[in-house]
């Protein structure tokens, strides 16, 4: 049972070591590399009465310099996925498909926004890391 023991709290500080290097920094791992930014989540209300939407999201951009600039225009992009998630019916996003859908029409939309005030933005993806529907 000793050995057990040793075991299973080894393997928790390794998990936790492990997560707290997950939680580092960006990402890309060499300087210029891709980074990944974190939003601010994004809370709306969906169709109903007492429905909304939480979702965490991060944008995968080619380099620390294009996150700096992506940062510039951050409440445009807010308000795209303000506007793009607003009002949804909570059937609609209750499927793995049509978070999928709308998770490429925000990154579409985004990339939309930035491009019509000429922002010069390198935006390659947009993941949801966390998405609630109550």
């Amino acid at each position: 049972m000793g050995k057990v023991r040793i075991v299973l709290v080894a393997l928790c500080l390794w998990a936790g070591s492990s997560a707290g290097l997950a939680n580092e920094g960006g990402g890309g791992g060499e300087e210029g590399g891709m980074e990944y930014l974190p939003l601010e989540a994004v809370l709306v209300n969906l169709a109903g009465k007492r429905h909304y939407l939480r979702a965490d999201i991060q944008l995968l951009v080619e380099s620390k310099e294009d996150a700096d600039k992506i940062k510039a225009h951050m409440p445009l992009i807010r308000h795209t996925l303000i506007m793009l998630f607003s009002n949804r019916d909570p059937a609609e996003i209750a499927a793995v498909a049509e978070r999928e859908k709308l998770r490429q029409s925000a990154l579409e939309q985004i990339t939309a926004s930035l491009e019509q005030v000429g922002a010069d933005h390198g935006l390659e993806d947009l993941f949801f890391t966390d998405f609630m529907v109550q």
